[in-house]
């Protein structure tokens, strides 16, 4: 209300306040006047110029209670009046107010209890205003006017009447007016953290019922009006008058109670979307304070909740990201050690496989996880064959990791005392039944095969083998009956085997279900049929290529999909020039059998020329020339015969051989050591290691070398022979 605010910064806010007493009583006035005329007291007029003298009095004497004279100095009666002229200063405008924010917590509270009591105060003040005006006129009228007792009393009616409506009017205009400081002094309290207790001083009901009694005495006032015959145009006025005053009195109700409606809803819309809800009242009505305690009891459970919530959300938010921190740190070890343990099976699936005997190997191994169940492996066998094995445990991941690494050792060791796929199916199968205490369990898909390139299977309850013809182009599946590996000791009886053969340019293919069973976005498996297409239409591929270019189209296929299973792929390809190698050697060794050793040298070394990495026919070329006097020619032999296997200690103690005879003494020595290293009780290599040593002056180690041949092979005249020459060289030289 600007000219409230203009008021208060001109004069002091406790006289622009307690002005509501002067509105009250000017309705007042009005209202007794018109009661005055209805019931024909006399000589009202001279009663109206004293009223209004006393009424001018008794005014100034409420406003400097109230702080009229706040200006000068004199701020008000009490303490807590002086405290809100003090407190409540001009704002940027003339037209605003503001509440000073230097006050104390005791100040703040004195402040909000000046306005909760202010309408009680104005009213009281004014009807002690009225009670003098009254008490002033009722002698002036007995002892200078001479009343009659029934006009005196007349008058006592309208003093009562007067003091009704005055305070009544006061009391509803100073609460309107005073509302809004009510509710800023709440406000602050609240974000200083200042505890202060709310003050109702009335109803609603009590101000509905004044509204009720002010109508009806306005229709009392009408009907005396009638009555006495008051002239019609003073009835008329009166009429307005009352019905202005009821309109009035009902905005000023309305208005309290539809504002408090909306500080009620305002709060309840903060509240509903999580900020700071709080309801500061500018009534002082009994209701309306008792929402606003028990909103803000509300709001401070509801608060007090939130926090804890809060409180245990991060609590709990800690405990989560403390958790989460472990988890985590105890996935990246368990992430470090499957890489470990990734690292480790690699060492167990050949990364390149040398060839065998004409035989070339190319494979692909993909698993689902880090570590897997599938694996494929090539060893030797006994009876110079070689083990070509693809397996497949039950199950992905770490256990079944362990298994393949089990199945690895009980395989090769399988492997050294049979040939036989059954029987080594049957081996493996007892000895992890003994170590595999889960129901884990692998199927596999074993092949031995030898230098002519026949080979036994067997399969264990796996993937067929193929063999795709080079001859015909067709496809061989190759079957035969087994359990599965590990499953249970009865499976031993199940095993059986089959033989076949390799031609020149044949590729068997060895593969885990993953690679069949893989499926596209539309939920179509691969199968079987559309593997064995793939396998033709690599069939004129260069060998290099062929695993690259099935994988690839299975994976296309696939159309992104990942795949549900691990994906293993080997293919053992039977070279042409083989063949022609085969033919050739087989003839030579006739005719070695048959005595004739330079025509079988010449044979072989023809066999050699189309393939050069068979073992036994570089191993046999290099000691038939060795014998025939040819060093060169056997030295070369030799050499490449270690640069495919090292672990022939025969090999070697002709290489030694062949370095004395061209007086490569320290050759000789080497070479004589690395027979040795192989075979310790080598009587011969120890025999070329001491010539060596002579000739290299290293009589002691010669004389040591030459025991330990005499030791392990005493009968040998040559040894013996050179054990005397070594005795009389020493002697000649006084060692």
């Amino acid at each position: 209300m600007p000219l409230f605010s203009f008021v208060s910064n001109t004069i002091s806010y406790g006289a622009s306040a307690a002005s509501s007493a002067l509105y009250g009583g000017i309705l007042t006035f009005v209202f007794v006047l018109y009661f005055s005329y209805a019931i024909e007291l006399p000589d009202i007029q001279n009663l109206i110029e004293v009223v209004g003298f006393w009424a001018i009095f008794t005014t100034l004497l409420q406003g400097l209670y109230f702080g009229l004279a706040h200006k000068i100095g004199f701020s008000g009666v009490r303490k807590r009046t002086r405290l809100l002229n003090r407190a409540i200063q001009r704002g940027k405008t003339w037209f605003t107010v503001e509440i000073r924010d230097d006050l104390n917590a005791d100040e703040y509270r004195l402040l909000h209890e000046a306005l909760c009591y202010f309408p009680r105060e104005n009213s009281i003040m004014s009807v002690l205003m009225v009670t003098f005006i009254i008490s002033a006129l009722l002698v002036y009228l007995s002892i200078w006017k001479h009343y009659a007792v029934l006009n005196l009393i007349q008058v006592g009616v309208i003093a009562l009447v007067a003091m009704f409506v005055h305070a009544g009017f006061t009391a509803v205009i100073s609460e309107l007016v005073t509302g809004e400081m009510r509710a800023r002094v709440q406000r602050m309290m609240h974000e200083k953290k200042i505890e202060f207790q709310e003050i109702a001083l009335s109803t609603v009901r009590s101000k509905i019922l004044f509204f009720i009694v002010i109508m009806v005495a306005t229709l009392f006032v009408t009907n005396f009006m009638a009555f006495y015959g008051v002239h019609f145009t003073v009835m008329v006025r009166f009429s307005v008058f009352a019905i202005g005053i009821g309109a009035v009195m009902a905005y000023m109700l309305f208005a309290i109670i539809l504002q408090s409606l909306r500080e009620i809803e305002a709060a309840s819309v903060a509240l509903k979307e999580g900020s700071d809800a709080q309801l500061f009242p500018q009534t002082l009505d009994t209701e309306f304070i008792n929402v606003a305690t028990g909103f803000k009891a509300a709001v401070t459970t509801i608060r007090d909740y939130q926090h804890n919530l809060e409180r245990k959300v991060d609590e709990r938010t800690a405990e989560l990201t403390l958790a989460n921190e472990t988890l985590n740190e105890k996935d990246r070890l368990i992430q470090l050690e499957l890489d470990f343990a990734s690292e480790i099976q690699k060492g167990i699936i050949p990364a390149e496989i040398e060839e065998w005997n004409g035989l070339r190997f190319f494979g692909y191994y993909k698993p689902m996880e880090k570590v897997s169940g599938d694996y494929y492996d090539v060893f030797p066998t006994q009876g110079n064959r070689l083990g070509v094995l693809m397996a497949d445990v039950s199950g992905h991941g770490v256990p079944a990791a362990l298994i393949t690494t089990m199945a690895k050792v009980a395989f090769s060791r399988a492997a050294q005392n049979t040939a036989s796929p059954a029987q080594t199916f049957r081996e493996v199968n007892n000895q992890l039944m003994q170590i595999v205490t889960t129901q884990d369990y692998l199927t596999a898909f074993y092949v031995t095969i030898d230098e002519h390139h026949h080979f036994y299977f067997g399969n264990a309850s796996h993937q067929h083998g193929k063999i795709v013809r080079n001859e015909t182009g067709g496809i061989d599946s190759l079957d035969t009956g087994g359990l599965f590996v590990g499953a249970m000791y009865e499976a031993s009886e199940s095993y059986d085997e089959k033989e076949g053969r390799l031609y020149p340019n044949d590729r068997l293919y060895l593969y885990t279900d993953g690679l069949i069973e893989i499926r596209n976005n539309s939920n179509e498996e691969f199968g079987n049929a559309r593997f064995d297409a793939l396998l033709i239409a690599a069939k004129d591929k260069p060998a290099s290529d062929v695993v690259a270019f099935i994988v690839g189209e299975v994976f296309r296929f696939a159309d992104g999909r990942a795949p549900n299973d691990d994906i293993s792929l080997l293919m053992v390809e039977s070279s042409s020039e083989y063949g022609a190698f085969l033919q050739t050697s087989s003839e030579a060794y006739r005719l070695l059998d048959e005595g004739d050793r330079v025509g079988g040298a010449k044979l072989l070394d023809e066999a050699i020329l189309l393939y050069g990495k068979n073992l036994k026919s570089l191993r046999t070329a290099g000691v038939l020339h060795f014998d025939l006097g040819h060093l060169d020619e056997a030295q070369d032999y030799l050499k490449r015969y270690i640069q495919l296997n090292q672990q022939n200690a025969e090999v070697y103690y002709y290489l030694s051989a062949v370095a004395l005879q061209k007086n490569f003494f320290a050759d000789a020595e080497n070479y004589a050591r690395e027979a040795i290293q192989l075979r310790s009780n080598f009587a011969l290599a120890f025999n070329n290691l001491s010539i060596a040593c002579i000739n290299l002056e290293k009589y002691a180690f010669a004389r040591y070398a030459i025991e330990k041949a005499l030791l392990f092979d005493p009968e040998n005249e040559e040894i013996r022979q050179n054990a005397r020459k070594l005795e009389e060289f020493l002697k000649r030289h006084g060692q």
